[in-house]
């Protein structure tokens, strides 16, 4: 398995990347486990780092230059907001993201004032291992699985997410017009099925997962939803450089 890790600060967890393809999410995840503890330096790397990360499959160079530009394009209308009573800012996350398509390179630069999501994180931070993301075939269980790993006991491996059902539909990006058979059938029941399978080295993502659902007091409605997932032990996560950011 691949030792790449994404971490950042939980902030951006809030900015749901729903409108990305999986494959663009698993592109968008491969340039931020590469561009974490880069400041605000320009740095440059080759098609093929990005391919190998993000595990993409078609050998044509021509087809993963178009699937980088949507991701440049998907970029500019990416944005994490700050608001209070008194101040609201918009922010984008790279001031520079270029493709070079004759030498297959990708020139990133991170935005000065928003380069502490992927640096500045404390200890309030979201850690995911990438392989484990390009795994996933749904973009909704994509979303799903950095959700949670928000919500992980890094000592125990084990995690909880309570979430009420419109805050889930805002995290997810899920359309108004699905109903909660919808949201059972289109993302519970296939991030379930998706965590706890097998991959290669019969290793699952998840040892065990499972979702709570809690009614209002009043009705027969679905109110919020408990989430409890263990991660699979046998999976070892490695030190980074000497941050201890496990």
């Amino acid at each position: 398995m691949s030792n790449d890790v994404v971490r950042y600060n939980n902030g951006f967890n809030t900015v749901p990347l729903r409108n990305f393809t999986p494959v663009e999410m698993d592109i968008f995840w491969a340039i931020c486990s590469k561009m974490k503890r880069k400041g605000i330096d320009t740095v440059e790397f080759k098609f093929e780092t990005f391919k190998e990360l993000a595990n993409y499959e078609r050998s044509s160079m021509n087809s993963f230059y178009l699937a980088l530009k949507s991701v440049g394009d998907k970029l500019g209308t990416l944005t994490y907001k700050f608001e209070d009573e008194s101040y609201y800012e918009q922010l984008w996350l790279f001031q520079r993201f270029a493709i070079d398509k004759d030498n297959e390179k990708v020139i990133i630069q991170a935005n000065e004032r928003f380069e502490f999501i992927l640096n500045s994180i404390g200890n309030n931070f979201t850690r995911f291992e990438l392989e484990n993301m390009t795994k996933l075939s749904s973009s909704y269980t994509k979303e799903l699985y950095r959700q949670l790993m928000a919500h992980r006991n890094k000592t125990t491996r084990k995690g909880a997410w309570f979430i009420k059902i419109e805050d889930f539909r805002e995290a997810l990006a899920v359309p108004k017009s699905y109903r909660m058979s919808d949201i059972d059938k289109r993302i519970l029941n296939v991030a379930e099925k998706e965590f706890l399978s097998l991959n290669d080295w019969d290793e699952p993502i998840f040892s065990s997962f499972s979702v709570e659902k809690v009614k209002a007091r009043k009705g027969n409605k679905i109110s919020s939803l408990r989430f409890y997932f263990e991660e699979y032990q046998g999976i070892t996560i490695p030190m980074l450089e000497g941050y201890g950011d496990y």
